[in-house]
């Protein structure tokens, strides 16, 4: 599964609370269209975290990197290639 698939998959099953929304496209805004909020991208941070085997620090946080399954991604591949 790809890393796109993986993130697109952990928001649907355990952040969309009703689970009714299940289509949305990489580059879906993700915070502005209300899909996570604050809480979500705590719990996708442990996820990516322990997925990837990746440590996302505190520079990391801004919303750029969090806008889009596309820009977790992004985040994810670079946080790998710099180890």
């Amino acid at each position: 599964m790809l890393t796109k698939d993986k993130i697109k998959h952990f928001i649907i099953t355990e952040l969309i609370a009703d689970g009714n929304l299940t289509e949305f496209g990489d580059t879906t805004p993700l915070i502005d269209s209300g899909i996570i909020d604050s809480l979500g991208i705590m719990s996708l941070l442990g996820f990516l975290e322990a997925s990837f085997s990746v440590q996302i620090s505190g520079e990391d946080l801004i919303p750029e990197n969090f806008a889009s399954i596309a820009s977790i991604s992004n985040l994810v591949t670079q946080k790998c290639s710099f180890g």
